[in-house]
């Protein structure tokens, strides 16, 4: 009766859909513009998911240039993300290829008008 149990378990777990493992990272904004929104998406899949925001964290509508946000996302199974922000003035950007798995900062900003970021 005990091992019939401990087999159906055992079944029932392997059986159990994957979660997605939450994940977060501080996005510095050096882009000189505010960000109103950011949404995610593993490498190169182009299959944006916006910030989630914690509902009992007061929030500012935007992040204003120099300021940080954390980001809040499902983790799939790579390490390589791109970000794109919206600013306030509705124009968009993406940063492609940050390591979110080894970095906890990702400041993003623009070197002679290209999307860059710096990872640490």
């Amino acid at each position: 009766m005990i091992r019939k149990a401990m087999m159906t378990a055992a079944a029932l777990a392997c059986a159990a859909p994957a979660i997605a493992e939450e994940w977060d990272f501080v996005l510095v904004n050096g882009t000189g513009k505010p960000i109103k929104a950011i949404e995610i998406s593993a490498g190169g899949a182009n299959s944006w998911v916006a910030n989630k925001v914690d509902p009992e964290m007061k929030r500012e509508g935007v992040t204003a240039a120099g300021k940080r946000m954390t980001v809040h996302f499902d983790k799939g199974s790579g390490c390589k993300y791109d970000i794109k922000a919206t600013f306030g003035d509705d124009s968009s950007a993406v940063w492609s290829g940050i390591n979110v798995c080894d970095n906890a900062y990702v400041t993003v900003s623009y070197a002679n008008g290209v999307p860059t970021f710096k990872a640490s």
